[in-house]
């Protein structure tokens, strides 16, 4: 243990009565952050618990009843001003960012954990060392291992949050959300016996499966009478929705740009399989119980290791090594899609 970390953990004005976790990025990290709420929470049951996030994210994060207030970050005009009203007696900086660190320390918040290897680190005086480039386990364990760095708590953080237990998260969904996607369910059909969703886009922080390869897979499952397809995007990635659903023809429906966050996640907890490119939606199915099945790129930089759906090995596409995505055929992606079905449906 640092003597920084020593320090800050007994010192007298440190308290875990309040406690900030803080996620800033995009969804799918924000998801896989979500588990050290239930950590903290598990370690200090009667704390107080606050989540800082995006303004996008903050209607997924309020879902998850353990946490007790969700800020956004966006809408704080005097970050440092809006954290320190609140007397955290401990902040936990999941990503590295140097607005936050320095609000953080000006807050005087008495223990700010963050990692040690950027160049504000000085700012934290609970530093983390474990560098997270060499993508050796899950983005959802390092957060884990960070948060639990400077609780104190003796073992592992496995011994208090089982990893086979984390995921599905019980996540509250509005009753609105849940009747909005029975509706458009009930659009697409009632005759059909699985309902996949397809999610062809991404946020570009990894290789995507092409274009053609999706609309290829779309139309092959479009063939089976008992298949329906829900196909979904953000509205900037209508281009490639509207590809995938005319390749499927009448048997899909085409929600890109339609959906609140909310109502999408009411669309994967219903559906039967999510097929995706590694990005937010993956991790948000993964997080609600659906079966997901991710298209990843052989890029070690990208590796479904660290950002893989959490847990499950077997819900992971690669190419061959050093190959392109166009060289995961569709023969592939298909094959496994019907064995995450249970056989051909």
């Amino acid at each position: 243990m640092s003597n920084s970390l020593k320090e800050a953990r007994e010192s007298p004005t440190t308290s875990f009565e309040r406690i900030l976790l803080c996620r800033t990025d995009h969804l799918g990290d924000v998801i896989l952050a979500l588990p050290c709420a239930l950590l903290l929470k598990r370690l200090y049951p009667k704390c107080r618990l606050s989540f800082l996030t995006s303004s996008y994210t903050a209607s997924v994060v309020r879902l998850l009843s353990c946490i007790d207030e969700v800020i956004e970050i966006d809408r704080a005009a005097r970050l440092a001003d809006e954290i320190k009203s609140r007397r955290f007696g401990a902040a936990v900086a999941l990503y590295p960012e140097f607005r936050l660190a320095k609000a953080l320390r000006r807050a005087k918040v008495p223990l700010r954990i963050g990692t040690a290897y950027r160049w504000y680190s000085f700012l934290f005086n609970a530093r983390h060392k474990e560098h997270r480039k060499h993508n050796l386990k899950h983005e959802l364990e390092y957060n884990l291992s960070l948060t639990f760095s400077a609780c104190g708590a003796r073992g592992r953080w496995q011994d208090y949050l089982p990893p086979e237990n984390i995921f599905p998260l019980a996540l509250n969904l509005p009753d609105e959300s849940v009747r909005r996607a029975t509706v458009l369910l009930d659009e697409l059909g009632r005759g059909y016996e699985k309902i996949i969703a397809i999610h062809p886009g991404g946020s570009g922080s990894a290789h995507r499966w092409p274009l053609e390869s999706f609309c290829e897979l779309a139309r092959r499952l479009a063939f089976n009478s008992k298949i329906g397809i829900i196909v979904t995007g953000v509205e900037k990635e209508s281009h490639l929705c509207e590809a995938v659903s005319r390749a499927a023809g009448s048997k899909a429906q085409n929600l890109c740009g339609k959906l609140s966050l909310l109502e999408l996640a009411g669309i994967l907890k219903k559906v039967n399989l999510l097929v995706a490119n590694s990005t937010g939606p993956l991790h948000l199915g993964r997080a609600l119980g659906t079966s997901v099945l991710g298209l990843f790129p052989s890029d070690p930089a990208m590796s479904p290791v660290r950002w893989g759906p959490y847990n499950q090995p077997d819900n992971v596409l690669i190419p061959p090594p050093e190959q392109p995505m166009s060289n995961l055929t569709v023969e592939t992606v298909l094959s496994r899609v019907q064995d995450l079905l249970g056989g051909r449906p």
